[in-house]
C-alpha cells in the first residue's frame, strides 16, 4: 500500500477549524495534492457535527472568560444594563385574538350618568389650604422616580443630619396641631379584660426544635455592603444590577448564606424589607447548578393570595432574566386552567402557587409531578398556618417529598412550635431581624377618634382624601367587600375616581384594579385584607384604615403597604369605642420605640363642621346610590344571561369533546367548604370561651352548678317579687300554726 500524504501527521490543537484535516475521509487521502487544492473538501456529516459542536463550545468559553474577567465591574448607573424600575408587573393570562373576552359592567359609566366623577364636592371649604398643601407636597417631593428601593427594601439613601434637623423643625408646628386630638393612652387599664396571651414555648422545647442560637446570631451579625460579597454568580449579579440594587437588606444578608447551605429557615422581618428576594436569590443561585438536560419541578412557592403569587413570579423572572434555561410556572385560581396545565406540562424549575389551585393540578393534571421537589417556600407563613389553610397545607405536605429544604417567611412570624411540627422541619435556623409586631421605622401612625359618630365615617374619609393630590397613591382598608363597593360609589358621586379590590371581583378585574392603581390611572384603591399581605406597589404614600382590623398583626400588614424600604409613609386609622380598636391603638403606641427617628404615633385633628356639611351631601345622595346599585345589578344579570347562552351553545357544539374529557376531582366541594368554615367558627368560639378570665370563669361555674338555669343579677322588680313571695310564705305559716293550736 502506497504511503499516503498524512501518514506521518501528528494531531495538534489549532485555533482554526479549517486547519484540521479530515483523517476519516478516504476520498480526500486518495486524491493527488493538486486535485485536493482544486476540488473543495468533502466532510462527513459526523465530522461536520463535531466541528459545529467545537465552535459552539469555543463561543461559550469565550463568553465565560468575559464573564469571569476579574476586572469586570457592574456599573449601577450604566446605560447597558441599568433600567428605570417602576415596580413589579401584575399580568394575567395572555389573551388570544380569537377568544371572546368576558364583558364587565361599566360602573364608572353608570356613576357618570348619575352626575358623579365630576368636580370634587366641597372644594370651596378650603381651596386655599389645598393649594398650599399641594405646593408643599411639590416642594417636599423627593426625586423618587428610581423606584427600585421599594421592591427589595434596600439602597435608600438616608438624609444628612442637618437636613433631618431642618425637617424636624419645619414639622414641629403641625405635629402640635395634630396632637390636639386625644390619642388613647397606652397604659389605660380600661380594657384589662382582654384575652390572655397564648403560652409561649419553653427554652427546652426551642433548643430541641431549632438550630443552635449561636448559628442564628452569627447569621444576623453578618453585614454585606454589596451583593458581590455574598459570592453570587455573575448572571444573578447582573440581574440585580439591572434592577438598580446594590446593597442587600439585613434580612437578605442574614438568610442568603444560610439558604445556600441548604438549611431550613424560619425568618421574620418588617414589611418592605425585601423578604421575597431573600428567598428567591439563593433559590435561583442553586438552580444554576441543576442538570441541564433533565426538566423537573425543583422549587414550590406557596402564597395565600393570587396577586402575591403573580408578584413573586415577576420578582423571580426579573432577578433570573440573565440565567439561561430558568423557567417559572404559575398556578393560581381565577386564571386560565388549560394554559396553566400546558405550562406545568413543561415541568418548570420553579412553581409559584396558591394552595387551592396547586391541589387541583396535583389531582387532575396528569403531567404534573412533585416527586422531584427539593425546596418548599411558604410566603406569609403565619397566615398559611392558620385554620383557613390548614387542610390544604396538610394535603400538599403529604404529597411533597419529606427530604427537602423548607423556608418560611413572614412579617409577623411568631407561630408556635406546635403548628410548625407538621412541616417536617430539620433543625431550622430562626432569623428574626426586627422585633416581632413592630411597624416600619419611617411610618407616622395617625388615629382619628370616631367615638359614637360611626355614621360620619364616609364623610370623614372624603374630608381627608380631598386634601391629598391626584399623584399620591392611597390605599383604604375596609372590613367587608359590600362596604368597599358602596364606598366606591359614594366617593365617585362626590367626584373622586376610586377602584376596588376584593374577593367578589373576577381575577381580571382584580388585576386591572392593581395595575390602574400602580400606574396612577386611579390613585385611590379601596380593598379588603386581600391586599394587606405582601403586595409591593412603589410609592404608596398613605394607608387609611376605614375599619380597624381584627388583630394587631393584620394592622401591621396593612400599614406595611407604605413606608417600605426605608422611605417615609403615613397611616390614618378610624378608631371606634370598642375594646378591640383601643387595644390595637395601645399596641401601636407600645411598638413605637421611644426616641426612634421617623416613627411617630399621633392623633389627627378633624374639622367636624366641614364633616357635617359633607355628610348632608352624602345623605342627599343615598337614593342615587341605591339607583346605581339597582342598575348595576340589572346589567350584571343581563351579562350573566348572555354568558349562560354562550355556554349552552358551546355544550351543544362540542358535546362529544366535553364528554370525552376525564371528570375533575376536587379537594373540597362548595358544601364541604361551607361546613368546614362553620366548624372553624364553632371551634374558634369554643377556644375563645376557654380563654375567659377568672371572673367570667366563676360565672360559668356558677351557671353549671345551677343545672343550666339562668343566673343573673336581680333587678328591683325581682327583689320586690321575692319579698312578696317570702311574705306570703310567712303569712301562710302563721295561719297554719294557729290552726294546730286550736
Amino acid at each position: 500500500m502506497a504511503k499516503g500524504k498524512y501518514d506521518d501527521f501528528v494531531p495538534t490543537i489549532s485555533d482554526s477549524e479549517d486547519d484540521i484535516p479530515d483523517l476519516d475521509s478516504e476520498e480526500e487521502i486518495a486524491q493527488p495534492e493538486a486535485a485536493v487544492e482544486d476540488k473543495p473538501k468533502k466532510i462527513s456529516k459526523k465530522k461536520a457535527k463535531k466541528i459545529q459542536q467545537a465552535q459552539e463550545e469555543k463561543e461559550d468559553e469565550d463568553e465565560a472568560k468575559k464573564d469571569l474577567d476579574p476586572d469586570f465591574h457592574f456599573d449601577a448607573d450604566g446605560d447597558e444594563i441599568s433600567t428605570e424600575f417602576v415596580g413589579w408587573d401584575f399580568k394575567g393570562d395572555e389573551q388570544k385574538k380569537d377568544v371572546i373576552t368576558k364583558k364587565d359592567v361599566d360602573l364608572d359609566g353608570i356613576i357618570r350618568r348619575k352626575g358623579g366623577l365630576g368636580k370634587v364636592a366641597g372644594t370651596s371649604y378650603d381651596e386655599e389650604s389645598e393649594d398650599e398643601e399641594e405646593q408643599n407636597n411639590q416642594d417636599d417631593e423627593l426625586d423618587d422616580d428610581e423606584l427600585a428601593m421599594d421592591g427589595f427594601g434596600m439602597g435608600h439613601q438616608p438624609k444628612a443630619d442637618d437636613e433631618e434637623d431642618d425637617e424636624e423643625e419645619e414639622e414641629e408646628e403641625p405635629e402640635e396641631e395634630q396632637n390636639d386630638e386625644e390619642v388613647p393612652d397606652a397604659d389605660d387599664e380600661s380594657d384589662s379584660d382582654s384575652e390572655p396571651k397564648e403560652e409561649e414555648d419553653t427554652a427546652e422545647e426551642m433548643a430541641k426544635f431549632y438550630a443552635p442560637v449561636e448559628e442564628s446570631e452569627q447569621a444576623k451579625s453578618q453585614v454585606h455592603k454589596t451583593f458581590n460579597s455574598l459570592d453570587l454568580s455573575r448572571p444573578i449579579l447582573k440581574g440585580l444590577t439591572s434592577l438598580g440594587y446594590v446593597k442587600p437588606s439585613p434580612i437578605q444578608s442574614a438568610t442568603i448564606p444560610i439558604a445556600l447551605l441548604g438549611k431550613d429557615i424560619i425568618a421574620g422581618a418588617v414589611t418592605g424589607s425585601g423578604k421575597t428576594a431573600a428567598y428567591m436569590i439563593p433559590v435561583i443561585e442553586r438552580l444554576l447548578f441543576k442538570p441541564s438536560k433533565i426538566a423537573a419541578i425543583r422549587v414550590v412557592v406557596l402564597t395565600p393570595t393570587r396577586e402575591l403569587a403573580i408578584q413573586v413570579a415577576d420578582v423571580g423572572k426579573k432577578i433570573g432574566k440573565f440565567v439561561n434555561g430558568l423557567n417559572f410556572g404559575l398556578a393560581v385560581g381565577g386564571l386560565n386552567l388549560r394554559q396553566q396545565e400546558q405550562e406545568l406540562k413543561q415541568r418548570p424549575d420553579i412553581v409559584i402557587a396558591t394552595p387551592g389551585r396547586f391541589i387541583d393540578h396535583m389531582r387532575n393534571s396528569a403531567s404534573f409531578n412533585t416527586d422531584t421537589v427539593e425546596i418548599l417556600i411558604i410566603d406569609e407563613a403565619d397566615r398559611m398556618l392558620e385554620e383557613g389553610f390548614q387542610k390544604e397545607l396538610t394535603e400538599i405536605l403529604e404529597i411533597l417529598p419529606t427530604k427537602r429544604q423548607t423556608l418560611l417567611f413572614s412579617a409577623t412570624m411568631n407561630s408556635r412550635i406546635k403548628s410548625l411540627v407538621q412541616l417536617s422541619l430539620n433543625k431550622p435556623v430562626r432569623i428574626m431581624i426586627d422585633p416581632p409586631k413592630k411597624a416600619a421605622t419611617g411610618l407616622t401612625q395617625e388615629f382619628v377618634r370616631i367615638r359614637k359618630r360611626e355614621h360620619l365615617k364616609p364623610s370623614v374619609l372624603f374630608n381627608i382624601l380631598k386634601k391629598f393630590t391626584i399623584d399620591q397613591r392611597i390605599v383604604i382598608f375596609v372590613a367587608r367587600k359590600e362596604q368597599a363597593h358602596k364606598l366606591r360609589i359614594v366617593l365617585g358621586l362626590l367626584g373622586l375616581k376610586v377602584s376596588e379590590l376584593h374577593g367578589s371581583l373576577t381575577q381580571e378585574q382584580r388585576l386591572q384594579s392593581v395595575n390602574n392603581f400602580k400606574n396612577l390611572t386611579v390613585p385611590i384603591l379601596i380593598c379588603t385584607d386581600l391586599a394587606s399581605r405582601g403586595l409591593d406597589i412603589p410609592k404608596i404614600e398613605v394607608v387609611i384604615n376605614f375599619d380597624m382590623p381584627k388583630s394587631f398583626e393584620i394592622y401591621l400588614h396593612r400599614v406595611g403597604r407604605t413606608a417600605r424600604g426605608g422611605r417615609e409613609g403615613k397611616s390614618i386609622s378610624f378608631v371606634g369605642e370598642s375594646s378591640l380598636d383601643r387595644s390595637i391603638v395601645k399596641e401601636a403606641i407600645k411598638s413605637t420605640e421611644i426616641g426612634e427617628k421617623g416613627a411617630k404615633t399621633v392623633g389627627r385633628e378633624v374639622n367636624w363642621k366641614e364633616v357635617e356639611e359633607i355628610n348632608k351631601i352624602v345623605e342627599g345622595k343615598e337614593a342615587t346610590v341605591e339607583e346605581i346599585l339597582e342598575e348595576e345589578k340589572a346589567e350584571k344579570e343581563l351579562l350573566t344571561a348572555e354568558m349562560e347562552l354562550r355556554k349552552s351553545e358551546n355544550l351543544m357544539r362540542y358535546k362529544e369533546e366535553i364528554n370525552s374529557r376525564p371528570k375533575r376531582t376536587w379537594f373540597e366541594s362548595e358544601a364541604e367548604k361551607k361546613k368546614s368554615s362553620s366548624d372553624v367558627k364553632t371551634v374558634g368560639s369554643k377556644l375563645k370561651s376557654e380563654k375567659l378570665n377568672s371572673w367570667k370563669r366563676k360565672q360559668k361555674e356558677a351557671r353549671e352548678d345551677t343545672d343550666g338555669k339562668r343566673s343573673y343579677k336581680k333587678t328591683k322588680n325581682d327583689r320586690t317579687a321575692d319579698q312578696e313571695r317570702t311574705y306570703k310564705k310567712q303569712k301562710l305559716a302563721k295561719k297554719g300554726g294557729k290552726g294546730k293550736k286550736k
